[in-house]
């Protein structure tokens, strides 16, 4: 999704102090940055980055209103407070709509539930791709359904439905995600033990305990 208006203001300090002082104002600091331009220090409503990441992502191409000046940008970069998950900084980064660019788009699992109430496991091993093209082509991410995966399964990059307009930079053989039977508990409890007997010390029974007796 594309087109999606997002308002911010030219930052006039900068400086841990001044950084602090926005963030506990509800603003979060930044920097605009790309081709044909110098980078530029901004501010944003950190509600309003909230927003737009959570219902547009961060491969969208988000139109900067910038002193009344619209320029296309994706969101490059953000800084996220460990511990209270703060929006710290962000950076963001002019495009050219005809140009292409390579970006990591998340893959989303759907259809785990039905195998994981069977006990089979799944392994995530690939949370995203990365990818080239137009930065209006780039989706904010790519789903796929694994409820018909049988276990011994493996689902790779290769397997993906990628549009024709994108171009995929990882090996197709990579595996995004596998699907293993569970061990059983047993199975630690059956174990053949092939040590010989004689190997095994016997504690308390040694050659000057013999002696004595």
């Amino acid at each position: 999704m594309n087109n999606i208006s997002m308002d911010v203001q030219l930052r006039n300090t900068v400086g841990n102090g001044s950084a602090n002082r926005l963030r506990n104002s509800g603003y979060v600091p930044g920097v605009v940055y790309g081709k044909d331009m110098e980078a530029t220090p901004i501010q944003i409503e950190s509600s309003v980055l909230f927003h737009n990441l959570r219902n547009y992502g961060q491969n969208t191409v988000y139109n900067i209103n910038l002193n009344n000046e619209y320029i296309p940008a994706v969101i490059q970069d953000i800084q996220v407070d460990p511990l209270n998950r703060q929006y710290l900084h962000v950076d963001l980064h002019r495009v050219s709509l005809n140009e292409e660019r390579e970006a990591q788009v998340p893959v989303k699992i759907k259809g785990k539930s039905k195998h994981e109430r069977s006990g089979a496991v799944f392994s995530h091993q690939l949370d995203h791709i990365t990818v080239k093209g137009l930065p209006q082509d780039i989706p904010e991410y790519i789903q796929v359904n694994v409820s018909d995966m049988k276990v011994g399964d493996c689902l790779k990059v290769g397997d993906l439905i990628i549009p024709d307009n994108l171009e995929v930079i990882n090996s197709p053989d990579e595996v995004i995600v596998s699907l293993t039977p569970s061990k059983p508990i047993t199975d630690d409890l059956n174990v053949k033990d092939d040590t010989p007997a004689d190997a095994v010390p016997i504690i308390g029974n040694d050659e000057r305990e013999t002696r004595a007796t």
